[in-house]
């Protein structure tokens, strides 16, 4: 317990605690329909009711409380039995079901005892050990990793250019001159990445060595980039006897250091996985949901099965977390009806539940599920397990939907984007825009240049557009030269500001061929969901306000207006 932090100890143990205090109340509605059941002789309430004993007995596992979840699990199976073998009442064996019963009121509802039960000072271990061992912690506060070390000379002439041409890909330099402030500025901040001038490692033997050092302690994230005026064996060899990930050699290409510092800092900076848990027990999922949240997931969450292909609209999870028995229909059923949908076939469906059938996990499996974990589970195994299959999901799914040199939705998958926007706007309201791109005089680009150079000019437009736009807004490669931008919740206006200021400082980005620099511009095209009713015609009219654009002198936006 001591290992963790504060915000996890308070966290955990409150939502122990209010669970205990629960359970007088969760026991009286278990005897309630136990009543019911036994006054009607009727099969359907005693099915309710060994419904509500499998959620006691996952719910009671999740907390810690064992003697719990194995009394309810033993009644559970009991009626099970009766259930499936012989469901004739004069033969029912009342006496088992009320000491079953009697013995889940006595952990329910303790009389002596009750002090104690209450009381916990400490959390189960199997509810915090995960947690421990993946050294996650609530109270870290990481700052972006779009500050960057630049450790150079004083008079490094190179610092002002680079500083500049990054900033407008949304990088901070922060310039250093010496190891200690370098240091210093590590323990304060979370630097992922420094770029470091060759001259350092070349007037002292040394300086190779301490950079190395620096780079084992923060291993985990901590990447080097070195920048020379020159380019030999030798001094290629000392950077990597530092600890160097990569070599530029100056004038260096901004599109290509852009690009390289991205492939170094996703290492580490993967966008957080997005899981759906759907459960109808508030305490489960409140609970699942902390922990998952804990260790970087974002969570969505269902209790209503006849909601959840909405919230699967709406939410777009990675994963699906299902619990097995629910009202209305039970997980197998969801299961079937979510792979029912050609949109969410590709989604991992993880069964999470009491249930220790193999008949009945195998079924669950055949309905569509990509795994079955059994109540109780440690949250590291948890987070293991769904860490796994989210990240075969995804560099699935990225190979699948995204073009092949920028990493963009690709054609196909842009304009189904667009369709989902649309109807997701029509039935909730709001505003939407979708934007239109197209290179200016790419031909010639490639032309003179040659397409090495065009690459890196829709690579670089393809990271300024991901790093200016946000999270929620969807960005694909159209075609060739072009892209498109849907704008979520955001009326022309705004979408004409932010296209134009993406515009802007595209074109003072300054590219490189061989020794020749050039700059080079777009024309934009925005509509709106105001104007257009389908999502075809929100994709002529930008394409129309595009064309307009160039028409009229290129390097500019049009809004289409009908």
């Amino acid at each position: 317990m001591s290992n963790l932090s504060e915000g996890i100890k308070v966290k955990l143990a409150a939502m122990t605690d209010d669970y205990i205090k629960q359970l007088p109340a969760r026991f009286d509605e278990v005897s309630r329909e136990a009543r019911k059941a036994r006054i009607k002789e009727s099969l359907e309430l005693l099915t309710i009711l060994k419904g509500s004993l499998h959620k006691l007995a996952g719910s009671g596992a999740t907390f810690g409380l064992e003697e719990l979840s194995r009394k309810s699990k033993e009644l559970e199976d009991f009626l099970n039995c009766f259930i499936n073998e012989n469901p004739d009442f004069s033969s029912f064996n009342w006496p088992d079901f009320d000491r079953y019963l009697s013995e889940i009121e006595r952990i329910c509802k303790p009389k002596e005892n009750i002090g104690e039960l209450e009381e916990l000072e400490e959390l189960p271990e199997m509810l915090i050990s995960g947690i421990k061992n993946n050294n996650i912690d609530l109270d870290s506060n990481r700052h972006d990793r779009n500050v960057l070390i630049y450790l150079a000379n004083e008079e490094d002439l190179v610092l002002a250019e680079i500083a500049d041409q990054m900033e407008i890909f949304g990088f901070q330099i922060k310039a250093l001159y010496n190891l200690p402030d370098v240091e210093k500025f590590l323990k304060e901040d979370n630097c992922r990445l420094i770029i470091v001038n060759t001259e350092f490692i070349e007037s002292d033997p040394s300086f190779g060595q301490k950079l190395l050092q620096i780079k084992k302690i923060y291993s985990n994230f901590l990447s080097y980039i070195f920048v020379a005026n020159r380019d030999d064996f030798d001094l290629r060899l000392k950077t990597v006897k530092s600890g160097g990930d990569a070599f530029f050699v100056m004038p260096i290409d901004t599109g290509i250091l852009v690009d390289k510092i991205d492939k170094l800092t996703s290492r580490t900076n993967h966008p957080p996985y997005h899981v759906l848990l759907i459960d109808d027990d508030p305490e489960q999922i409140a609970y699942y949901a902390l922990v998952l949240q804990q260790a970087g997931m974002i969570t969505s969450v269902a209790s209503d099965p006849k909601r959840v292909i909405e919230v699967l609209v709406e939410s777009k999870p990675e994963i699906i977390i299902l619990d097995m028995y629910m009202p209305v229909c039970d997980g197998i059923e969801l299961a079937s009806i979510i792979r029912q949908h050609e949109s969410f076939l590709t989604i991992p469906i993880i069964f999470l539940s009491a249930e220790q059938s193999e008949e009945k996990q195998l079924e669950a499996m055949r309905s569509g599920a990509d795994d079955f974990l059994t109540k109780p589970i440690r949250p590291d195994n948890l987070i293991i397990r769904i860490n796994a299959k989210a990240a075969r999901n995804r560099n699935l799914r990225f190979l699948m939907e995204r073009d092949s040199l920028t990493g963009l939705l690709n054609h196909a998958n842009l304009k189904e984007r667009i369709s989902v926007e649309m109807m997701r706007v029509k039935r909730s309201g709001g505003n939407l825009c979708y934007a239109m791109i197209d290179v200016d005089h790419f031909k010639n680009v490639n032309d003179t240049y040659g397409h090495l150079a065009g690459d890196h000019v829709l690579k670089s437009l393809s990271r300024m557009l991901q790093d200016r736009l946000r999270r929620t807004d969807v960005i694909g490669r159209y075609g060739g030269e072009e892209f498109g931008v849907i704008l979520i919740n955001t009326d022309s206006e705004n979408a004409f500001r932010v296209m134009e200021e993406v515009r802007k400082n595209f074109a003072l980005v300054k590219h490189k061929s061989d020794e020749d620099e050039f700059y080079i511009t777009f024309s934009c095209g925005i509509a709106s969901f105001v104007e257009c009713e389908t999502s075809s015609e929100l994709n002529d009219a930008a394409d129309k306000a595009m064309y307009e654009a160039k028409t009229s002198g290129r390097n500019r936006t049009i809004i289409h207006k009908k």
